[in-house]
């Protein structure tokens, strides 16, 4: 909202009776606090910015003594009236005489801090007032898109929050060296007694070469028709449940019921084909029901709504993550997602905006989101039917967001003559690591997915010596 619009707001509450928040007084105590004590500055800047106070002549105050402490010049009276005059803004705040007043206001300075946080608190108390405004009337805006509003209305809570806890993006750059170091050594101490860093894929292999799934990484997962995504997808979503990690799935192309009965089978050896059409024996049924007993404290929530947006699947997840119940999000698939954007821009264009709050929203939640995406036709025209990046329907921006591509391939698809129940898992990109191929195995209905060799290291990057760990993570699921 633009200062006007705030201002409006301002007159047409205080009009209404309704005073804004805000405390004047203490805006002028802790001004005159930064000019009569050295350290007072400092210790208010670490909490309160120029924006943050309420009268306009305090905030260009503040801001002039912002400019005198970037500069390393001191911040007194005669300085601070200098810098405003340069700036142009001393006759705007009343003249030196304003100055020499707040100069005249300070309480005692042991209580700097905690006239700071009122500010704070006051500051926040309006942008509230301010962003519910906005939405107030956004939702009476038939042509805004509700969607939209409310995940803005989330994100400027979030802003809120994160004042209130005096979050910063911007760090120096040895304060980010430090967590690097740090986190360089807790990954040392893991990798020697043998624990990955990353979610557990469910796959030897795979875990070796990647430490299991990383924050804030988007993995795309990709493959034809009938190649097997959501059959390791649901290998994937499981094996980190299994073991701690809570898993929200948005299923689009089926009902969470179809869900469910996938990974129910996955866990037994019932016939799939039976199973569906109620041909099953007793010993069928405590099959499924000890099934049940295995997968029942498992944390995987499941979303089957047909036609949800990518501000939809945010909001949920932001809730769900507040609860502890998202650790892991997977997403089947990118191109049944509906933009929430711009209703007449090309499907490249609309891809591309998804693709990339897919990975806004790993960044966010600081969790991996594996998204599953189809690939073109024209893998079906080529001799070699192993697909490839240039593969990827709306390919560019996907390529570009992601910080890893997999592609799921069965060889015996195309070829009658090709080794049974062996599959391929080709990374095409891995922007933390090597590319290359893992093999997995699947049963003949391809409700159970396992490693293909337990024996065999993986062939991606050879000339590198993998230590064999992980080992104990290599069970059939």
């Amino acid at each position: 909202m633009k200062m006007k619009n705030i201002q409006s707001l301002t007159e047409n509450s205080e009009s209404r009776g309704r005073i804004m928040p805000q405390c004047p007084e203490l805006e002028e105590a802790v001004l005159s606090a930064v000019m009569i004590e050295k350290t007072a500055f400092e210790a208010a800047s670490d909490i309160i910015t120029p924006e943050m106070f309420y009268v306009n002549a305090n905030r260009i105050v503040f801001d002039a003594c912002t400019t005198l402490d970037a500069e390393n010049k001191p911040i007194d009276l005669l300085s601070i009236v200098e810098q405003l005059r340069k700036s142009g803004t001393l006759e705007s705040v009343g003249g030196r005489a304003y100055i020499a007043k707040l100069s005249e206001k300070s309480l005692s300075g042991a209580h700097l801090e905690y006239h700071c946080r009122i500010i704070v608190q006051k500051y926040m108390a309006r942008k509230a007032i301010e962003y519910m405004s906005d939405a107030i009337g956004k939702c009476f805006d038939e042509t805004a898109d509700i969607d939209d509003t409310i995940s803005e209305v989330s994100g400027n809570i979030e802003k809120i929050t994160e004042t209130a806890a005096g979050k910063t993006e911007t760090r120096h750059l040895r304060d980010v060296m430090r967590q690097s170091v740090a986190e360089m050594y807790e990954r040392w101490d893991k990798y020697e007694k043998g624990i990955q860093t990353g979610i557990n894929t469910g796959l030897a292999d795979l875990n070796r070469v990647t430490g299991g799934w990383q924050k804030s990484n988007l993995v795309i997962l990709s493959g034809r028709p009938s190649m097997g995504k959501t059959a390791v997808a649901l290998h994937f979503a499981k094996s980190a449940a299994k073991r701690g990690t809570p898993v929200v799935i948005f299923e689009l192309e089926m009902k969470d019921v179809k869900l469910s009965d996938r990974l129910l089978l996955s866990e037994s050896d019932v016939c799939p084909n039976d199973y569906k059409v109620g041909r099953i024996t007793p010993e069928d049924a405590k099959e499924i029901e000890a099934a049940v007993g295995k997968l029942y404290d498992c944390k995987i929530h499941i979303d089957s709504n047909p036609t949800v947006t990518t501000e939809y699947i945010k909001n949920r997840c932001r809730l769900l993550k507040k609860r502890g119940e998202c650790g892991m999000i997977i997403i089947d698939y990118l191109q049944l997602i509906e933009d929430s954007g711009n209703r007449n821009s090309v499907r490249e264009q609309e891809v591309a905006r998804m693709s990339r709050k897919a990975k806004l929203l790993a960044k966010e939640l600081d969790v991996p989101v594996l998204l599953l995406a189809q690939l073109s036709r024209k893998v079906e025209d080529r001799t070699v039917k192993k697909p490839m990046l240039s593969d990827l329907r709306e390919s560019g921006a996907i390529e570009q967001d992601a910080d890893m591509v997999i592609f799921v391939y069965r060889e015996e698809y195309y070829n009658p003559n090709a080794e049974k129940g062996r599959g391929n898992l080709i990374i095409a990109k891995y922007r933390d690591g090597y590319t290359g191929e893992i093999d997995f195995a699947y049963n003949e209905s391809m409700t159970k997915i396992f490693d293909y060799d337990t024996r065999k290291y993986s062939e991606i990057n050879p000339e590198r010596n993998y230590k064999n760990y992980y080992e104990k993570d290599n069970e059939p699921f």
